[in-house]
């Protein structure tokens, strides 16, 4: 995966970035059950049902700073664009791997907003 990210291991789940696989119509956004912050090295995320923060740091920050409003993953990826391979396919594929993890570490989620 592009960028870094250090902290304990998010809680185990089988979230992907859509409960019907990977759509392009699912939208994602920032959780507000999770206390975050700014650092020098990324984004400290820190899901309030957990005693474990996770630093985000490259493409994970930078997806962190992206959704700021629900937004399908089709559209982060020109803006993302640094952070991800050049070939589309493998482009998309990590950035859906980034929101499954975040998913996973209970710092993003599927916008319920039409």
């Amino acid at each position: 995966m592009t960028g870094g990210v250090e902290s304990s291991s998010p809680s185990s789940s089988s979230s992907s970035p859509s409960r019907s696989g990977s759509s392009a119509a699912a939208r994602w956004e920032r959780s507000s059950e999770v206390l975050w912050r700014r650092t020098a090295s990324g984004v400290a995320v820190l899901p309030i049902d957990s005693s474990a923060a996770v630093t985000l740091e490259g493409l994970h920050a930078a997806l962190w700073e992206a959704l700021v409003r629900p937004v399908p993953v089709d559209a982060l990826v020109d803006p993302l664009a640094t952070f991800l391979p050049d070939e589309s396919a493998a482009a998309a594929r990590e950035l859906n791997e980034a929101v499954r993890f975040m998913v996973a570490a209970g710092a993003v989620r599927e916008s319920v907003e039409p």
